[in-house]
């Protein structure tokens, strides 16, 4: 049963900190099977990691539908939690969890569709084509699992409660790093599915984790309810959608993004792209502490926007600010100093070394303002305002990024792509900042 603690109390920074652990935790265990998958994958040779580094793009296109109707469901839900409907925190909660079963379910049959046109739009070469299509058709197979896994997750995290969180995404890394070798490589009776295998991995952890994520919600949170259609149905949908919609544009520009890059990339050769994968990889667990801030943040706006605590807000957000720069610049000397030794570990071929290290060298110099970006933007999707931070992404890619790096590769190659990313970080994280705190004033 739900009880109600509130965050509309007592010192912003401490409750942003006591947040953001678990939600780290569970970010880094959710992470950490990316990486081995990116590990496991490279034993089977280059071909194959390069394969994986060109599914990254779709993937994070059609997560980014299931990650946007989780910030569209934190944002609601954590608003009317602030204002004491407990009835209505469960009436939405429920809801929220019927709506991403319809989109995740639509989004994976539309998916289905356009693997090969897709792919080949990308650059993929003939070669690879089959390893990428059989990986996409089995992880399609699992995407509205992960829907209901998120969404489910959101529902508890909008209340302020991290660790069901943390719990959840630790189980679910824990079943994928057991079960990856077994499909890729065939250990025991299991067969040999190499690519595929990872991908099937993937599915069945995902079902497992929501299973369990749900006889919770059900059972022992009791944060669901019946019956699922009512009249309210559509309106809280469509309260829902106004901040998740906006999320999903924002979600999938990045992995467009991604996609126009990768392409750039591939002009370069095999090794950049699986370079780029690399550097993906590992970026993803370097900045988690961001997302999770971002995540914390989050929820303690929407709480206390719904309480009309707006004061508070401004100081969350400068709170979050701070840590983003301090641990931006931790994140940068770290992988300055071991640019070379951490790439080696996913492939020993020495260009694709070469090209993760000069990632390395040079884009985590951003990371700080990449974090003050996420903390601005996530405080202004919980105040339902998802259109400011929706025009910074776009801002980001299509205004800066894309045409810098475009511009830059022609002059520099390889080198123009990340110069390009580094400047854009820092530019956005600047005016994000600047325009979360007068919209928050």
């Amino acid at each position: 049963m739900i009880t109600r603690p509130t965050l509309l109390e007592g010192d912003p920074g401490a409750h942003i900190r006591r947040l953001t652990l678990p939600l780290a935790w569970g970010m880094l265990a959710m992470t950490s099977f990316s990486v081995f998958d990116a590990w496991f994958i490279s034993r089977l040779g280059t071909t194959y990691l390069a394969a994986m580094a060109f599914t990254i793009p779709v993937v994070m296109f059609f997560m980014g539908i299931i990650f946007g109707a989780s910030v569209g469901t934190t944002s609601v839900i954590a608003r009317v939690y602030g204002e004491g409907d407990m009835e209505k925190v469960r009436r939405m909660a429920t809801d929220a969890m019927s709506l991403i079963v319809v989109c995740s379910v639509s989004a994976a049959l539309l998916g289905v569709l356009a693997i090969d046109p897709v792919f080949r739009l990308m650059g993929a070469k003939p070669e690879i084509m089959p390893l990428i299509h059989r990986y996409m058709m089995v992880w399609y197979c699992g995407m509205p699992f992960l829907g209901v896994l998120m969404v489910g997750n959101a529902c508890i995290r909008a209340t302020g409660d991290t660790h069901f969180v943390s719990r959840m995404m630790t189980l679910l890394a824990v079943s994928n790093i057991i079960l990856d070798p077994f499909f890729i490589f065939g250990w025991g009776p299991f067969p040999e599915w190499k690519l595929m295998g990872a991908a099937a991995t993937l599915v069945v952890s995902y079902y497992l984790t929501s299973c369990v994520s749900m006889y919770f919600l059900i059972f022992r949170q009791k944060i669901l309810t019946f019956p699922l259609l009512h009249p309210e149905l559509v309106p809280h949908w469509k309260r829902i959608l106004h901040v998740a919609v906006p999320s999903i544009i924002a979600n999938q520009i990045g992995p467009i993004s991604a996609a126009i890059i990768t392409w750039m990339a591939a002009q370069f050769g095999k090794e950049a792209v699986a370079a780029l994968g690399v550097a993906t990889r590992i970026e993803s667990m370097a900045t988690l502490i961001f997302y999770s801030m971002g995540a914390a943040i989050a929820i303690f706006t929407g709480q206390n926007y719904g309480a009309g605590n707006y004061g508070r807000i401004q100081e969350a957000t400068r709170t979050g600010a701070r840590y983003s720069m301090v641990w931006g610049l931790c994140l940068a000397g770290l992988l300055w100093a071991f640019a070379r030794q951490i790439p080696a570990l996913f492939d020993s071929n020495e260009q694709v070394i070469s090209y993760t290290a000069q990632y390395l060298h040079w884009v985590p110099l951003s990371y700080g303002a990449l974090g003050v970006l996420v903390v601005c933007n996530a405080a202004l999707n919980a105040m339902g305002k998802p259109l400011p931070a929706t025009t910074l992404i776009l801002l980001k890619t299509f205004g800066i990024y894309v045409p810098l790096a475009w511009f830059l590769q022609l002059h520099l190659g390889f080198t123009g792509i990340l110069a390009a990313l580094l400047v854009t970080n820092m530019i956005l994280g600047v005016l994000a900042y600047l325009w979360n705190q007068k919209i928050a004033s």
